[in-house]
């Protein structure tokens, strides 16, 4: 019985990967939210991008810690943040990545999400990546994330919490990359569901 489930699971794999090298690419963003540099959860951001990528999504990854801090709190204008909001605009595919912070993402993230207009997110696979040293904090993406994307009308998809185990040298583990995998393999297919004029 499992064998006939993962027969089918990879045969609508093969499918999805199949619409990706005839359709249009998917834009996928991804928006690392953590303060400080080296970040597993950037690490994981890249990492994520990286499998969408070798789907066929054209990719972009925005760093919150490297936008204007004034116009972050809405002190002045900056076109790079409007370029940034834009192109999550433009996404159908947006994760959201971040540290845990007293239980929740970091505060940098979400003064970027204040800045969206209502409904940005809109018909968009969310994926929400979340990285922390407690297991005990591993609901926080479930509580965090998935009501970030829907105060925006976004899909909220898949949500992933990874401890510091799960890293090897900076690095997702073997197991935590082929979980990112499957969820980016996972997010196309969902996305090309979500499409205009997609059966």
């Amino acid at each position: 019985m499992a064998g006939a489930v993962n027969e089918t699971i990879d045969e609508v794999l093969e499918k999805t990967l199949a619409h990706a090298r005839t359709d249009p690419p998917l834009r996928a963003v991804a928006i690392s939210g953590s303060p400080r540099a080296p970040s597993k959860s950037k690490t994981l951001a890249e990492h994520l991008l990286d499998e969408l990528a070798k789907i066929g999504c054209e990719t972009r990854l925005i760093d919150v810690a490297t936008l204007p801090a004034e116009a972050l709190v809405v002190r002045e204008q900056s076109a790079e943040i409007d370029g940034a909001i834009a192109a999550v605009g433009q996404a159908q595919i947006v994760a959201a990545c971040s540290p845990t912070y007293r239980a929740l993402y970091t505060g940098v993230m979400k003064c970027f999400f204040d800045l969206m207009p209502q409904g940005h997110l809109a018909g968009k696979v969310c994926l929400g990546l979340q990285t922390g040293i407690a297991p005990q904090h591993a609901l926080s993406p479930e509580y965090g994330m998935r009501a970030l994307f829907a105060s925006l009308d976004g899909v909220p998809a898949q949500v992933l919490y990874a401890t510091d185990s799960e890293f090897e040298e900076g690095q997702p583990s073997e197991a935590l990359a082929d979980r990112l995998a499957r969820i980016a393999e996972q997010a196309v297919q969902l996305a090309r569901g979500l499409a205009p004029g997609e059966a």
